[in-house]
């Protein structure tokens, strides 16, 4: 079941129309629409419209280049990472395995995300609700908005009060930080908790991507089979992983990881989470 919400700048403050200064940026409506899953909890998703804009940077690691313009159908998604909550609620009604964080202190809040999730679990808990992963352009386009700005609420650097971010204790509760927004309303796309994509991970994808509805699914679709693309940073990482152009995989963040010396695989997924979206996502 679905409903529907417009919010605009108007009248008692109903309207959220977000315009830029200059005449000629875009302007941004956010409307909401609720989903709701098999087991009556909720989804409350941004929409997205159908939208030209530029993907990747160039300035960035090789894996953001080159920046290369993309056509996106319109879609929805969350407007919040998944919650422990909502998560349980899939659990009781299929028998699911618990995420290894599920009942660890820290981790364990119902408004928490979901963490410890495989990218196998997220897969099937999207598509129990009736959802999808989103694609990596879906992402990114969700979190930027056609503007070219770094962060989700525009080029101001992340701060305490936009993010949870650079070597924080945990995740927060999902929608903590309402002044860092995306452009369609979606909340924590920087920090928080890294999100799985449906797209396997290629380094060189941006190179040869489809402009049109990109989506790296060519070795194993829906099924397991490559590493999956992370997007958005968590809790723990620096300013410079929390910008919407990041991409990264459990891999690269282990390769990362070893230069430490109390370093444990286990913990990485501590810091991964997902999110839903509504649209149809195919291979090409």
């Amino acid at each position: 079941m679905m409903r529907k919400t417009v919010y605009r700048f108007g009248v008692l403050g109903i309207v959220l129309t977000l315009a830029c200064s200059k005449a000629t940026d875009p302007e941004y409506v956010i409307e909401e629409s609720v989903v709701t899953t098999p087991a009556g909890t909720e989804h409350v998703q941004v929409f997205v419209p159908a939208s030209t804009f530029t993907m990747g940077s160039s300035d960035g690691p090789s894996n953001e280049r080159p920046p290369h313009e993309v056509m996106l159908d319109a879609f929805y998604i969350d407007k919040y990472e998944v919650t422990n909550a909502q998560y349980l609620a899939f659990m009781e009604a299929t028998g699911s395995e618990e995420p290894q964080y599920f009942r660890i202190e820290g981790f364990d809040q119902a408004d928490q995300p979901a963490v410890g999730v495989l990218w196998s679990q997220a897969r099937d808990y999207c598509l129990w609700a009736g959802l999808q992963l989103p694609s990596e352009a879906q992402w990114e386009l969700a979190a930027a908005g056609t503007d070219g700005r770094v962060f989700p609420w525009g080029d101001e650097p992340a701060s305490e009060s936009l993010c949870n971010f650079n070597f924080s204790s945990g995740p927060m509760p999902v929608g903590s930080y309402p002044n860092g927004a995306s452009p369609y309303g979606a909340m924590d796309m920087a920090g928080n908790v890294w999100e799985w994509t449906i797209d396997e991970y290629q380094h060189t994808y941006y190179a040869n991507s489809p402009r049109h509805n990109p989506v790296n699914l060519q070795n194993s679709g829906m099924e397991d089979g490559p590493d999956r693309t992370l997007r958005g940073g968590g809790w723990f990482s620096p300013q410079p992983s929390i910008r919407v152009f990041v991409r990264s995989t459990v891999l690269i963040m282990e390769e990362q990881a070893l230069s430490r010396d109390d370093f444990d695989t286990y913990e990485i997924f501590a810091h991964i989470g997902f999110r839903c979206a509504r649209g149809e996502v195919q291979a090409r």
